[in-house]
This record gives structure tokens, sequence and C-alpha cells, in this order.
């Protein structure tokens, strides 16, 4: 992870900022009373990345992508708390219930199979809960960050610090890193599988600024954005891998991006009123 996907993540940002024009507002937020918050925000979603790619060792990525995903629950209470929003709306619910129907489906068709079993396996679903509570937490820190400053810069900072993360644990505290840096970026195969994870990454981390939380409220925007991120991440684990590509999987998709969909139903205007 630190080594191939970090890397291609923020090449993946930089490029969106680079197409919009709001790469300006990256130095901005260096002279920001709270730009600190970017590091906090990094750091705390860092150890969540750590926690998945263990846990996707032990469980395996889909099932650690799927359990992941209630991340945004998480962030949501926390948020629903703090802002003062109501997260038992009936838009809320039923959206939840097609994203919980459509993950299942498409992510296992009812059963998933684990790398590893026993005490194992038990320790990898500890890691992922803890990576969940993490990236729940995460999710509330870029509500809470995109209110106190451009989210153009913030959004760049958060994968840029994760970088300087990354490498300071890779080279520093992990010397052998070095050299599985090396066979990392000499690997075709493992390059592209790189490319494909940093720049998916990427992708949940601009949705959750632009997309989800932006625009449907730190709640609603937080269930969106980590679930249905981690969805992909779990569809990524069995296509990309060479799983079967089945009906069942079209028709688990159909149903979170339905269940997504209807979260997001929630008026711009009723968002905006309850966070100011």
């Amino acid at each position: 992870m630190a080594v191939l996907q970090v890397p291609f993540g923020v090449l993946a940002i930089a490029l969106f900022l680079t197409v919009t024009g709001t790469w300006r507002d990256t130095g901005r937020v260096l002279g920001h009373r709270v730009s600190w918050w970017n590091l906090f925000v990094a750091v705390g979603g860092f150890v969540g990345d750590i926690c998945f790619a263990a846990a996707s060792g032990l469980i395996g990525g889909a099932l650690a992508g799927a359990i992941g995903g209630l991340a945004g629950v998480v962030g949501a209470i926390v948020a629903a708390t703090l802002y003062r929003e109501r997260i038992l709306r009936p838009t809320t619910l039923i959206g939840l219930v097609a994203l919980a129907v459509g993950i299942w489906l498409a992510v296992s068709g009812g059963e998933v199979n684990a790398p590893t079993h026993g005490i194992y396996f038990t320790v990898g679903l500890l890691i992922i809960f803890g990576g969940v509570l993490t990236w729940g937490f995460e999710s509330f820190a870029i509500s809470a960050g995109t209110d106190l400053m451009p989210a153009e810069g913030f959004l760049w900072w958060r994968a840029f610090f994760g970088l300087i993360i990354a490498n300071i644990l890779l080279f520093i505290l992990f010397p052998e890193g070095r050299t599985i840096a090396a066979q990392a970026w000499s690997d075709p195969r493992l390059i592209a599988f790189g490319a494909v994870i940093g720049f998916g990454w990427a992708i949940w981390i601009i949705m959750g600024y632009y997309i989800g939380i932006s625009y449907a409220g730190a709640v609603r925007g937080g269930v969106l954005t980590n679930t249905l991120a981690f969805f992909f991440i779990s569809f990524f684990s069995l296509t990309v891998y060479g799983a079967p590509f089945s009906a069942i999987i079209i028709i688990g998709s159909i149903c979170t991006v339905i269940g997504a969909l209807v979260i997001v139903t929630e008026p711009k205007s009723y968002i905006a009123r309850i966070r100011g």
C-alpha cells in the first residue's frame, strides 16, 4: 500500500486539482489558522488504511472492503451527534437498506471465502473493525475540515501527508521496505494493481469532499462516500484478481447505486440550513 497505492492516489488528486483549476488553493491552506487539522485527519486516515491492508491479508480484500463500508455508518453517528443532523430520516434508512443488500449480493453472492481461518481470521476481523472506527471519525473530521478551510487545498494535503507518513514508516522504521519497494516498482503487474487501487483511493477522497459531504451533508455524505467506495474496493478484489463476473454482481451493483442515490436526495438547502 505504502509503495504503490498512495503515490498513485496523490498523482490522481494532483491531476484532479489541475484539471479543475483549484490547485491554487493548496498553498492557501498552509497559512490558515487551523491548517494543523490536515495533519490530524491524514494521520487518522492513514491508520485506517494500515488496518485495511493488514486485515485484507487475513480475511481477504472482498470481506475487508465490505466490513470497511461500515465506516460510513460510524461517521454518520458521530456527525449526527455533533452537527445535530437527523440520521433517522426515511431517505437515509431506505438508502442504507439498499446499500446493505447491494453490497452483500455484489461482494459475496451469499458466500465469502477468506484466506485464513481460526485465530487468524478473528484477528483480521478485529483489525478491520478498528479501521472502521478510525475511518468513521475521519469521516466526521473531513466534514469539519471542509467547514473550516478551503476544501480544495484540504483535499491535496490529506493525501500528501499520507504519502509522507507512508514513506517514513517504510524507509525509516522498516528498512526491509526498501527491498520490497524495489521489487514492487520493477514488476509491471504489481504496478498495474497499485495504479488501480491508488486511483480508486483518490476517487474515494474526491467523492468524500465534493460529491458526498459537501452536497449531502456530514451524515448522508459520510454514509454514501464510505460505503460506496468500499463497495468498489470489494468489487475490484473480486474482479481484478480473477473472480468470475456473474449476474448477481450486476444486481448487487444496481441495488448499491440506487441506495446511494436515495441517500443524497435530501435538498441541499435543508443541509445548508442545518449546518449553518
